[in-house]
């Protein structure tokens, strides 16, 4: 059923979010399988496993350059993974190597827009970035390529930031001055 489903496209639409490769990772290995009790709880509980891992082993991910943009595909990174449940891999090395090959896939993909477009720095910005292994890794990584790395420092780098950078426009916008 799943195969037709994706095959289809029916009840499987596409979708951009770090957040949701991350809720399948975690559900694939348990955790939150059925519900989570807030947004990103399956994402956090993947993130503390993650840390106790001390491997350097890495899942790969493909760029999909074909495309209209650049695409960071997780094809190579689910028969990798699903191979390592089989071979009962613990869920924290499991933990580890998608969050190195997630981070080591974003560096690759940004450096590579980065020299395509000229640009000498980058922003890590959204929810992913709040969790701070992806967040090091992926700072450490683009910094060792020469790119000068901006990250959230007193604003948060979910919706709390995209919240306040609408204020911010909206503070700067002349009033509106309708005659009712």
């Amino acid at each position: 059923t799943l195969d037709r489903m994706l095959a289809s496209g029916l009840q499987c639409p596409p979708c951009s979010s770090a957040g949701r490769l991350f809720d399948a990772v975690a559900a694939a290995l348990g955790i939150a399988f059925d519900a989570q009790s807030f947004e990103g709880e399956a994402a956090m509980q993947l993130e503390a496993l993650a840390s106790q891992s001390d491997g350097n082993q890495a899942y790969p991910f493909s760029l999909d350059t074909q495309a209209e943009h650049l695409t960071l595909c997780d094809t190579t990174l689910w028969p990798a993974l699903l191979l390592d449940l089989c071979n009962d891999v613990p869920a924290v090395d499991i933990a580890g190597r998608f969050h190195r090959g997630l981070a080591m896939a974003l560096c690759q993909a940004v450096a590579s827009l980065a020299s395509d477009h000229e640009v000498k720095g980058v922003a890590l910005s959204g929810g992913v970035f709040q969790n701070r292994l992806l967040s090091e890794a992926v700072a450490t990584q683009l910094r060792a390529t020469g790119l000068t790395v901006l990250q959230h420092r007193q604003v948060p780098a979910n919706d709390g930031g995209i919240a306040f950078g609408q204020v911010l426009v909206a503070m700067a916008a002349p009033p509106v001055t309708e005659n009712l």
